[in-house]
Order: C-alpha cells, then sequence, then structure tokens
C-alpha cells in the first residue's frame, strides 16, 4: 500500500473514530453528566493510566520499527505482552481502594476496577495491531478502530441514560478493548505461547526497556495534569481542564494525527534503504504545521460559541481554558515524530534523558501555576509546550542535521497562513458581531470563510502544503495517482 493510500485510510480511521467518540462526548456532557462526573472518571483514568506505562513496554514500537521481523517469534512476542498486560490490570485493581481514599471519594473504586478489567483485554491486541501497522494494512485498522469506538460509545450512552453517572465512560471504555481484540484478531490472528526461549524475546525486551522509561516519563508528563489539579482544584475543576485539553488534542490528533502515525513506517523503509530523512521531514513539518496551527488559531478564536454549541451552558467555564490548550497544541504539533525519528536511528538513549528532562519540567510548571487557579493551570499548558518545542526542535534539527533557514522559512509560512485563517473571526469580534450564542450558521461562514483565507495564503506564500492541497484535488478527480511525496 502507498503511503498516500495508507494515509487516506488512516486519516478515514481518525476521522470515524473521532466523530464517534466527539459525538459521545457531546452527548453524556449535554444530557446526563456534569464536570464533577467526568472530572471524576479523568482522575480513576489517569491514575490507571499511570500504571498502564508497562503494558505496552515499547512491544509495538519494537514489531513496527525493526529492520528484520521472524514470524516464528511473534507468538512469543505475544506471550509477553500478555503477562505484563495483565500484571498491570492487577495492580490497577490492587489500586482501586487505596486512590479512593487517598482522593476521599468511595466513587473512585468501582470506576477503577471496570477500567481494570479493559486492561485484561488490551494486550491481546498490542501485536495484532502492530503487525498491521508495519505491513501498512490502515483499512484493517479502519475496521478496528472505527468498529471499536461505534461500539464503546454506544455502551456509554446507553449506560449513562440508565443512570451509570461517570461509570458509563468507564463501561464505554471497556466494551471499546473488547471489540478492537475481536476486531484485530480476527484480521491478524497472534495467539500468544509460552517463550520458547529467552533468545527469542531479549532483543525485544532490551529494546523494551529504554522504551519504557519513555512510556514512564510521557505518563507522567501527561496523565499526572489531571491527578494534581484534582488534588488542588477538585473534582469540578478536573472535569472542565479535561474537557478543554481533550477538544483541543481531538482537534489536534483530527487535522494530523493520522498522517503522523502512517509516516513512522515509512520513515521505517527510508531508514532501511539509506535514504536521508531531512527532506521529507521538513515535508511532514509543513503539512504538520499548515494544518494544525490553522485549526488552533481558529479554535482558540471560536472558543466561547465553541463551547456553548458542543456542551451547553453547564460547560461554559471550559471556553477560557480551550483558548490556551488548543494554542498550546500548535507547539505539540511543530514537531512531528519527536520520539520515533531518534528510536528509528538509534538515539533511544539520548531520547530517554531529554524526555525526563520534559517530563520534570512539564510537573513542576503545573503544580506551580495550579496554585493560581484553573485558567493558570490552563497557561501553564502553554509554558511547557513552548519549553517542550525549544527542547525538541534543537534536538531533532541537530539529529537530522536539518536546514535552520529552511526550517525557520516553513515556522512563518504557517504562522502566516494561520494568521489568515483566523482573520474573518479576528474581524467579526473587531466588528462586533462576535458571541458566545452566535449560533451554528454564522460560525460556520466564519469559519469557511476563514478556510478560503488559509488556501489563499497557501498559495500565494507558496507554502510547501499546497502541493499537497493541489495533489488532493487531483486525485479525488481522478486525474492523478496516489503516489507517496516522501
Amino acid at each position: 500500500m502507498s503511503i498516500r493510500r495508507a494515509a487516506v485510510w488512516s486519516l478515514a480511521s481518525q476521522y470515524a473514530s473521532f466523530v464517534i467518540q466527539f459525538a459521545t462526548s457531546v452527548i453524556i456532557s449535554r444530557l446526563f453528566l456534569l464536570p464533577a462526573d467526568v472530572g471524576l472518571f479523568s482522575i480513576a483514568l489517569a491514575a490507571a493510566m499511570m500504571v498502564s506505562i508497562f503494558q505496552d513496554m515499547g512491544i509495538s514500537r519494537f514489531v513496527t520499527g525493526q529492520p528484520e521481523m521472524r514470524d516464528d517469534h511473534v507468538r512469543d512476542y505475544a506471550a509477553v505482552a500478555v503477562g505484563i498486560g495483565w500484571l498491570v490490570a492487577a495492580a490497577v485493581a490492587l489500586a482501586a481502594v487505596p486512590l479512593a481514599r487517598f482522593y476521599d471519594h468511595p466513587g473512585l473504586t468501582p470506576l477503577v476496577l471496570i477500567i481494570a478489567a479493559a486492561y485484561l483485554a488490551i494486550p491481546f491486541a498490542i501485536v495484532p495491531a502492530a503487525l498491521l501497522t508495519r505491513a501498512m494494512n490502515f483499512r484493517a485498522l479502519f475496521a478496528a478502530n472505527a468498529g471499536s469506538a461505534l461500539a464503546g460509545g454506544a455502551v456509554a450512552v446507553a449506560c449513562a441514560a440508565q443512570g451509570a453517572g461517570p461509570a458509563a465512560l468507564a463501561w464505554g471504555m471497556l466494551a471499546t478493548s473488547l471489540t478492537r481484540l475481536a476486531v484485530v484478531q480476527a484480521v491478524r490472528p497472534v495467539l500468544p505461547r509460552r517463550p520458547r526461549s529467552m533468545a527469542a524475546i531479549r532483543p525485544m525486551l532490551g529494546f523494551g526497556s529504554s522504551a519504557f522509561v519513555l512510556s514512564l516519563s510521557g505518563a507522567v508528563g501527561m496523565r499526572s495534569q489531571d491527578l494534581i489539579i484534582g488534588r488542588i482544584l477538585g473534582l469540578t475543576a478536573t472535569g472542565l481542564f479535561t474537557r478543554a485539553s481533550a477538544l483541543a488534542g481531538q482537534m489536534s490528533n483530527l487535522v494530523v494525527g493520522a498522517i503522523n502515525g502512517v509516516f513512522y513506517p515509512a520513515f521505517a523503509r527510508k531508514r532501511d534503504e539509506g535514504e536521508p530523512l531531512a527532506e521529507p521531514y521538513l515535508h511532514l513539518v509543513a503539512c504538520n504545521t499548515a494544518l494544525n496551527w490553522a485549526a488552533a488559531a481558529g479554535l482558540a478564536l471560536a472558543a466561547e460559541p465553541v463551547v456553548q454549541l458542543l456542551y451547553g451552558p453547564n460547560w461554559a467555564e471550559v471556553a477560557p481554558l480551550l483558548r490556551w490548550t488548543a494554542i498550546a497544541e500548535a507547539f505539540f504539533f511543530a514537531v512531528p515524530l519527536q520520539m520515533d525519528i531518534p528510536i528509528l536511528l538509534g538515539r533511544i538513549r539520548t531520547l530517554v534523558w531529554i524526555n525526563l528532562i520534559d517530563t520534570a519540567a512539564t510537573i513542576a510548571i503545573l503544580a506551580v501555576f495550579s496554585l493560581w487557579g484553573l485558567e493558570a493551570a490552563a497557561v501553564s499548558r502553554l509554558a511547557a509546550a513552548a519549553l517542550w518545542f525549544a527542547i525538541y526542535i534543537t534536538y531533532l534539527a541537530r539529529l537530522l542535521q536539518l536546514p535552520i533557514a529552511r526550517l525557520a522559512g516553513v515556522y512563518l509560512r504557517s504562522a502566516l497562513c494561520a494568521l489568515a485563517a483566523g482573520t474573518p473571526l479576528l474581524i467579526a469580534r473587531q466588528l462586533g458581531v462576535f458571541s458566545a450564542d452566535m449560533g451554528v450558521v454564522p460560525l460556520a461562514l466564519l469559519c469557511g470563510a476563514g478556510v478560503l483565507c488559509w488556501l489563499a495564503a497557501l498559495r500565494v506564500l507558496g507554502h510547501p502544503a499546497w502541493q499537497e492541497v493541489r495533489l488532493a484535488r487531483a486525485a479525488l478527480s481522478r486525474n492523478a495517482p496516489l503516489q507517496a511525496p516522501v
């Protein structure tokens, strides 16, 4: 499967999953759950995911990215994944009662136990999904991801309608895990077996030890946010912050997340063929920033009516938080594949130290800013994102020997295109026709005008992403084959 065709399926998977999950969150937030309910589930999930970092242990990256794959070792890898995953599930279950006591909320116990049950199913899908990614079979992954999202969303809404409260989200998570397991095992069955020798799994365990530190650091940096805010500012603040962060993150992943997922195996192939990575990486940066920065600008400027339309008046306090988190996401997506490229080039040890420094700084910034209130906690995301960007772009530029002048030019043109995309919303604010309750039609018209301004800016500035726009238009008209730019 070519990279562009894989990207089409990956995008379809990303969009379908997003639409389903997004619709689920909107329905549940508007009709059934309050911010405090979402905050309670967020604390349970964050605590569980702090433990779940042990679950993958780098197995997915190892299977996807290693130069040679021996088929007779695949079941051995699956056995390791299941063994580790079940230990994680047991640890999560044992943490249920202590966590409830720490936050002085008995309702956390059943939530954590349901999440632990989901972790029993997740490891069975790790190796099959990694093999599908390695083969760039994103059509099958579309069925797994979209199908599991649909099953999980349906279960969550049904449980919420029956009065399950925050437990509805946990039951939805369990349904998602079981459905994804069923689909990937049906397409690429891999039944675990007891490893025949340590020699078969030693390379994976050696890789996994360093990958585990990366996963640990990343999980602590991301999942500690809900735990810190829950402890300092309470359940309602946690729910509001989680909704703002999730909405900004979903927007970013919807725009470019699927593309990045395709490029990891594509870059692995280029590495194996001995081709330089600087040029395709610059192109990826250009496409990432062109799309994501424009979307982030629009979301930040339209935060009030977006929150009002999606979640209703109970969630109005999300809007000022969303503005900061949306801008922060622009920084995070300005350095794509910041973990994957060093791993592919054998620099995982250096990456571990960089990631540990970044994580420590992120936690410290959030903890300090949270002392000044909820909006200050959201501002901390922007401060941490700016520091993150400085750290990783310096490292990646040196590792790939990126031409700094061209990289700066890409960022400048992307920033100007983002400004063009936000111009209609800025004008509407200045003219006084912009409000939180402006309605879906005026907002859609302003966003549509922003897209036209963005396209015009891409063309006028000669942005590299304009090439992709032209190719997409030609592909839609069936005048060009789907071929890879990298």
